[in-house]
């Protein structure tokens, strides 16, 4: 393919040969609508790369990952292990950059803390920008994330934000959507009367998803009662599930927010003979499309936790190269997994 040339990319937006140069190379000057555009036919045309590497400095750039290590036992390969491959899908892709990149993991909050005051002191170099895991940032970590902003390096945090945070960018699930998702579902599949169970998350400030589920049911079918258990995210909670559904014979429909509980709660229907008539899951991985499979689950609300990762460091990436401006939030869409669909989407992996 012959390569593009500034002059083409001028003709086809309708611009002088100097706006388009100044766009590509950051220099400002022009209104959002014209640079978007530019910025938009130089991909289309195959410039994207030229544009990334116009902008890089002689010296290398260094972005740093700040990531829990957890290990298989945990439930984390369900979603916190699918971030950082979503992370590392987009490192590779941009490999070819003049950047440098340092992953650490942490295994207690003691190892995070030091981890986040080396790279304050600019040890061993300074990071011009770092990715974090959100939900692993205590008060302690706070202040020293906040240290590190304050002295210029830019900060993406994946999952869900301390407010205490300042001038950061996160990268979260839309759980609104997610809950909304399940809501629609139950409401158009459920006739008659009954109750649904939503299997929560237990968080300080409660479970976003759970409640969004309960307040579209509320609108929309207020014939179904709605009963709620809010779990922490333990491996297994299969049993406490089990004993929950039990307790309340009237239940026909049940959403678990969160992978972890979706198989627990696969484990528990195995065991307990409750007549669960809509049964909807969260993330798709193993275990959940063999349920898809054999119908034991109706849907699967994948909160595409690789989508996360991917995303994070796209934005952090194109901050520092092409000087974009970080959101304060970015909300990745939730979609909806039924068997139909569920080969095109489910990946297994050796």
């Amino acid at each position: 393919m012959e390569k593009v040339t500034l002059k083409q990319i001028a003709e086809l937006a309708g611009v002088s040969l100097t706006t388009v140069h100044r766009v590509l190379n950051g220099k400002g000057g022009t209104s959002k609508k014209v640079e978007e555009n530019i910025l938009r036919i130089a991909r289309e045309q195959g410039y994207a790369i030229n544009v990334a590497a116009s902008n890089l400095r002689k010296q290398p750039l260094h972005i740093a990952l700040v990531f829990p290590l957890m290990d298989i036992r945990t439930g984390a390969h369900y979603f916190v292990n699918r971030i950082l491959d979503g992370y590392l899908t987009y490192r590779q892709e941009v490999s070819q950059f003049n950047v440098v990149f340092q992953e650490f993991y942490f295994r207690s909050n003691l190892e995070l803390e030091k981890i986040l005051k080396q790279i304050y002191r600019d040890q061993p170099v300074h990071y011009d920008g770092i990715v974090i895991y959100g939900l692993s940032i205590d008060a302690k970590a706070e202040a020293i994330v906040n240290r590190i902003v304050g002295s210029g390096t830019k900060v993406v945090v994946l999952e869900r934000t301390p407010k205490a945070l300042e001038d950061i960018c996160s990268v979260e699930v839309n759980d609104v959507v997610a809950g909304n998702l399940a809501g629609d579902v139950f409401s158009q599949s459920l006739h008659g009367s009954g109750t649904v169970a939503i299997i929560n998350q237990q968080l300080a400030e409660g479970d976003p998803n759970g409640t969004a589920c309960a307040k579209c049911l509320q609108e929309y079918r207020p014939d179904l009662n709605v009963v709620q258990i809010s779990l922490d995210l333990s491996e297994n909670q299969s049993e406490a599930i089990g004993e929950f559904l039990q307790r309340n014979q009237d239940i026909r429909a049940a959403y678990a927010t969160s992978a972890r509980h979706t198989n627990s709660l696969l484990k528990a229907i195995k065991k307990v003979n409750n007549q669960l008539q809509v049964i909807i899951g969260s993330e798709l991985f193993e275990e959940s499309y063999d349920a898809l499979q054999n119908r034991t689950l109706h849907a699967v609300i994948d909160k595409r936790p690789e989508q996360i990762g991917y995303k994070a460091l796209q934005l952090l990436f194109g901050a520092l190269v092409r000087k974009d401006e970080l959101p304060t939030v970015h909300r990745v869409t939730p979609r909806i997994i039924l068997r139909a669909n569920s080969d095109i989407y489910y990946i297994k992996k050796e």
